[in-house]
């Protein structure tokens, strides 16, 4: 059974958008709650709210016998859906920020576009973490740059998200000095140096470290860890360079459980950044670098060898935070300085 993340609801509605879309379940298909929580491997009750949330959207119809079915229109209204965002996307490329002329940040969305058989699998970030996760990246690398204002109604349409989990994430954002939040408006983007970026890691490298060195305690619950693992080299063995992301955040959440370490964990949560990938590093090359370092971690968890884990997180770091860098100093080089 997968343990639960506040965004499990949100994934289960994105695959089942998806199967509709795509045709997998027809008009008049009926919803059973309990065959639907066997498949993504979860309780009834996100499912139940799942199938709530799809109905306010019209995509599901509630049938006298309380049972939810397809709609009619589900497909229709999911391609007019896409056109809309295909639109949007196209207008939001073109348009500037009032005021600034300088033009809008092209916002990655957040990874809500999961299969059933993933659920089931890996772990994803709660949502405000997820959108904090990019903001924090792009902001890091200088890909939305010092001034940009980040709106919410804007921000939660490119990342697919709602309003919510944006406004909490601005509000971490803000609390780490790497935006100033406007009242009911979103934030501003602050600058940031080098040292920022230099800092930012210098933290993360202290609790990773930290965590990992708990990790490999003699006793630790590695169960998750390995669980995870096995599906992080089933998916390097089948080339889903793509849907490494994936297992590579679902890992270092392992990690942290296994640190046995509640704040810890929630802090850590609080600063990810995801994966560091550099301009001349091909997802591919990426996905094997880091497996790489992750199988050499893996060593020193079975091992139970705390200080080798420490200095293996703290390598895997330092290596994060020069791919940082090389992107921001690309980014400064293609603005004109800082």
């Amino acid at each position: 059974m997968v343990t639960l993340q506040k965004s499990t609801q949100e994934l289960i509605c994105q695959s089942l958008r998806g199967r509709m879309a795509s045709g997998d379940l027809e008009a008049g298909t009926e919803l059973k709650q309990v065959e639907l929580a066997k498949t993504y491997g979860v309780s009834r009750m996100p499912i139940r709210e799942a199938l709530q949330s799809l109905q306010l959207e019209g995509l599901v119809t509630r049938l006298s016998n309380r049972h939810m079915v397809v709609s009619s229109h589900a497909r229709e209204l999911l391609e007019n859906r896409k056109e809309m965002a295909g639109e949007a996307a196209l207008t939001g490329k073109t348009s500037s920020r009032a005021g600034s002329g300088k033009p809008s940040p092209d916002y990655p969305r957040v990874e809500t576009e999961i299969s059933a058989k993933q659920v089931g699998k890996i772990h994803l970030l709660p949502a405000r973490e997820q959108v904090a996760s990019y903001l924090r990246k792009a902001i890091l690398r200088r890909e939305i740059p010092e001034g940009s204002i980040l709106t919410l109604e804007e921000t939660a349409r490119h990342m697919g998200v709602s309003a919510t989990p944006v406004r909490e994430a601005l509000q971490l954002l803000a609390s780490q000095g790497l935006v100033r939040l406007r009242p009911n408006k979103g934030a501003v983007v602050l600058g940031i140096d080098e040292k920022s970026i230099r800092d930012h890691f210098a933290v993360r490298e202290l609790l990773e470290g930290e965590a990992a060195a708990l990790a490999a305690r003699p006793g630790s619950d590695l169960k998750e860890v390995e669980r995870v693992y096995a599906g992080m080299v089933k998916c390097m063995e089948e080339h889903r360079y793509g849907d490494y992301k994936h297992y590579n955040e679902s890992f270092h959440m392992a990690l942290w459980e296994a640190a046995d370490n509640p704040k810890l964990t929630q802090i850590l949560a609080s600063l990810w950044n995801g994966l560091s990938l550099g301009f001349l590093v091909t997802e591919t090359d990426y996905a094997k670098i880091s497996f790489f370092e992750h199988e050499q971690l893996m060593e020193a968890l079975r091992d139970h060898d705390p200080e080798q884990a420490r200095k293996l997180m703290d390598e895997h770091m330092k290596r994060s935070m020069e791919n940082i860098l090389t992107n921001y100093r690309e980014q400064v080089e293609k603005g004109g300085g800082a």
